[in-house]
């Protein structure tokens, strides 16, 4: 039986990277799809043209290529960064870290129900907060663009961890938060409501930008174990 050369994948690899695959894993993916295509047309026919029988393999695609495979890909790694999210939010459901959780809702609650002087201070933290989250999402771009750099690869669900699943803009929900809820409830409980929302939003932004980031290589082995993986 016939069998691709080592630079008819390198091939396939240039190939997917032409029509717009960035990420390793996805190339894989495809590189893997395209040479057992190929390699199956060789078995009625090894003389059949490598070039050709890509060209026939990618039209099978369709009229947008590969976007629908990246597409998919990128949706599925999404879905499983916010399991891990969820995972570690669970976590500070459970003793000690409930007690820090219920002792931070009251308190907030409680400054914004002492009026202006409550309101300036918690105006003051979720002011601090913009800023610490526009700090991390500056030092994680610019991790990203080292290691796409020095590494030249770049591995889908990496990319989103790195990006924080573009949830740490939610920095900026407190203050719509406040606008809906202010409309909806009675004095009290806006308060009560928002101390909890902004407690979340702490807590998931010290997920997206510390703790996630800190079990990158760990959960990037485990998702995928077959590549290794150098440090960043």
């Amino acid at each position: 039986m016939k069998n691709l050369s080592a630079e008819q994948i390198e091939r396939l690899y240039v190939f997917t990277r032409q029509h717009y695959v960035e990420y390793y894993d996805v190339q894989t993916e495809l590189v893997d799809h395209l040479a057992s295509a190929i390699e199956k047309h060789w078995q009625e026919d090894p003389d059949q043209d490598f070039e050709t029988l890509l060209q026939k393999e990618f039209k099978k695609f369709g009229i947008f290529g590969f976007s629908d495979v990246v597409e998919e890909r990128q949706q599925a790694m999404q879905k499983r960064y916010f399991q891990l999210v969820k995972k570690e939010a669970l976590q500070f459901l459970k003793l000690p870290k409930v007690i820090i959780v219920a002792f931070s809702i009251w308190l907030f609650s409680f400054l914004l129900l002492q009026r202006e002087i409550g309101v300036l201070i918690i105006g003051s933290l979720v002011f601090a907060e913009l800023i610490w989250v526009f700090y991390e999402l500056f030092r994680l771009q610019k991790i990203n663009k080292q290691k796409k750099k020095e590494k030249g690869r770049v591995y889908l669900l990496e990319e989103i961890l790195l990006k924080t699943g573009n949830v740490g803009t939610l920095g900026f929900m407190p203050l719509y938060w406040f606008w809906i809820i202010e409309k909806s409830f009675s004095y009290e409980y806006v308060f009560i409501i928002l101390g909890f929302l902004i407690t979340f939003s702490f807590i998931l932004h010290y997920i997206v930008f510390r703790i996630l980031p800190a079990k990158k290589e760990e959960i990037l082995h485990r998702v995928y174990p077959e590549m290794k993986l150098e440090k960043v």
